[in-house]
């Protein structure tokens, strides 16, 4: 079965052609529209939503053509396209899209949570993934841990009681003066620094509270910022400031993914999202695991960020689970995995 899928959840537009049979990316294309938000320091969703208008169809020729196959209902056997969670522009030009030529070419459509898709995506890297395990999808808009029973059921056991992961290193590099995105440039710093002993200490919130697996990251932000208002923030630079941050991150991330999988029984850890794209989480996280006799698994790092071979492989494994969803299938900003 050839999938073709469509994800325009936020200010990437992206196309991929999956071949379900030999678990194989036929075609892949991205569109990166962070220039265009640069300058405002984050994404703004009518500029990402008219960009995803003006170039889904030049998205979907390009696709087609690195696949070598021809765009008709004689090649493509189902079409999926993220539905929420997102900015609800963007989703409404990407299932749109999917609608219409799922309607001219007469194939079954489906709509798939993007979250979903990242808790699908470290299948396509690797094939084998063993089920139950924990899953922590940590991206811009995310920070959850899930218990994963099979490819379809997933069970939430803990998320951020405010900001997320990305959310926050966003915020953070608006403080140290870091263009958008900042996740790339203090996962740098961090790794430059990462066997120094450093001049300064933030908080890593309920960390050490062993009841939950909860995150919450607003009060490192505001540990921040009054830091770099003190008269100890005048000696120290900002790429230290953003190291230690960073490491309160992914002390908190790893240490409640841990903890997962401690109160679950469960040996296998999975990270995806756009944050697990870090090399210092990476290796952070395999590091820890050695001892903890956890096999942690990520993603490829191109399949961390939005990505539309994903939302395919999600929604191939929605269509056989669940069949095809109707034309009335409405897009939800919201939506919680499983719904």
């Amino acid at each position: 079965m050839l999938v073709l899928g469509i994800d325009t959840s936020c200010d990437d537009t992206s196309v991929a052609i999956y071949d379900s049979q030999r678990h194989e990316l036929l075609s892949e294309k991205i569109s990166s529209d962070v220039e265009l938000h640069s300058k405002f320091g984050g994404v703004v969703p009518e500029i990402a939503a008219r960009q995803h208008l003006e170039i889904i169809i030049p998205m979907l020729e390009l696709a087609f053509d690195e696949a070598g196959i021809a765009p008709d209902p004689e090649t493509i056997n189902l079409i999926a396209a993220t539905r929420g969670p997102g900015l609800i522009g963007g989703l409404l030009v990407g299932l749109g899209c999917a609608k219409a030529l799922s309607l001219g070419w007469n194939v079954p459509f489906v709509g798939v949570n993007h979250l979903e898709g990242h808790l699908a995506s470290a299948a396509l890297t690797h094939p084998e993934i063993p089920y139950p395990h924990i899953a922590l999808v940590v991206s811009g808009g995310h920070s959850e841990i899930y218990k994963a029973n099979s490819v379809t059921d997933y069970v939430l056991l803990g998320e951020t009681r405010d900001d997320a992961a990305g959310e926050l290193l966003d915020k953070v590099g608006r403080l140290l003066d870091v263009p958008f995105p900042a996740g790339p440039t203090i996962d740098k710093w961090t790794l430059d620094h990462v066997k120094d002993e450093l001049p300064v200490k933030f908080p890593r919130p309920l960390l050490n509270k062993k009841d939950t697996v909860e995150f919450s990251y607003s009060g490192l932000k505001t540990a921040c910022l009054y830091f770099l208002r003190s008269e100890k923030s005048k000696n120290i630079s900002r790429e230290i400031i953003g190291a230690e941050v960073f490491r309160a991150v992914v002390d908190c991330l790893l240490g409640k993914a841990f903890l997962a999988c401690e109160n679950e029984n469960l040996e296998t850890l999975i990270i995806s999202g756009g944050v697990a794209a870090s090399e210092y989480l990476r290796r952070e996280a395999e590091d820890r695991s050695m001892s903890l006799g956890i096999n942690v698994m990520f993603p490829d790092p191109k399949h961390c960020t939005d990505n539309a071979a994903m939302i395919a492989l999600a929604g191939l494994r929605r269509f056989e689970n669940k069949g095809p969803d109707e034309f009335d299938l409405d897009c939800d900003s919201s939506i919680a995995v499983g719904e």
